[in-house]
């Protein structure tokens, strides 16, 4: 099965020790950094889990945090400590203690694997369904005839077998988890094709029906006009829409 989310960042500053857990990984695409230019390098959306050493680089775990969150919400961290560090770090998802164990290891990148897959893939199936839905009610006749609509239903069974896929993989725990931490635009969108898209503009026009992905006259569809307002271009409807961080959902069960 592939997933949207499918490689994973290693942030350790012994050659050594990032070496050998890139070995214990080696089932998944393992990506290495061993300073924090190199994680820039490494890191994008396609990024499912995280291992960072808590003290890498020169300014620490914070700024590899920051970046993991304004650029990739679905991406989950485990966080690699001495006994030492007194303070555990509430936003990595798990922590483990040196000295590191591979079935420990193994286990928690596993489990977070599937929860960020899960995070992208529950996000695209609610967004994309909400638009089915509109098309629904928007409908004079039967909206079946309609080519995109087709594809939007053949898309929402696609993600749904993905989604009962990775179910059984998970523990009741993990599902919590992403329904928690999960919101409607957290995650970049991904097209028929898996590939990555806006996070935030509708698919398209809310009264005319225009795709706002189809260019109009070798222009944009929709032009933006401030934080969630998008004017159509067809037809010069404006759309407004709320904050996407306050749109929540709950957890999915298959």
């Amino acid at each position: 099965m592939e997933l949207p989310a499918s490689a994973i960042v290693v942030c350790e500053s012994n050659r050594t020790r990032a070496d050998l857990y890139g070995l214990w990984l080696d089932d998944r695409e393992v990506r290495q950094a061993l300073t924090r230019s190199q994680f820039v390098e490494a890191f994008d959306a396609g990024i499912a889990v995280v291992v960072l050493e808590h003290s890498f680089g020169d300014e620490g775990a914070e700024s590899i945090l920051d970046r993991v969150g304004s650029r990739a919400p679905h991406c989950r961290v485990v966080g690699v400590r001495d006994r030492s560090t007194a303070t555990p770090e509430p936003r990595y998802d798990r922590e483990i203690e040196r000295p590191v164990f591979e079935a420990e290891l193994a286990e928690s990148v596993e489990a977070l694997f599937n929860r960020a897959n899960y995070h992208l893939l529950l996000d695209l199936y609610y967004r994309t369904t909400v638009v089915i839905s509109t098309y629904e009610w928007r409908a004079d006749g039967d909206p079946s005839d309609d080519e995109r609509y087709g594809r939007l239903r053949d898309r929402a069974d696609r993600i749904q077998g993905y989604l009962n896929g990775l179910r059984p993989r998970m523990s009741d725990e993990d599902v919590r988890a992403v329904a928690r931490g999960i919101t409607i635009a957290d995650a970049a969108a991904v097209d028929a094709d898996a590939t990555i898209e806006s996070k935030y503009r509708p698919d398209g026009c809310s009264r005319c029906g225009q795709d706002w992905s189809e260019p109009i006259d070798g222009g944009d569809s929709a032009a933006r006009l401030a934080a969630y307002v998008w004017r159509c271009v067809n037809c010069g409807h404006v759309d407004m829409r709320a904050d996407p961080n306050h749109r929540h959902v709950s957890s999915f069960r298959r």
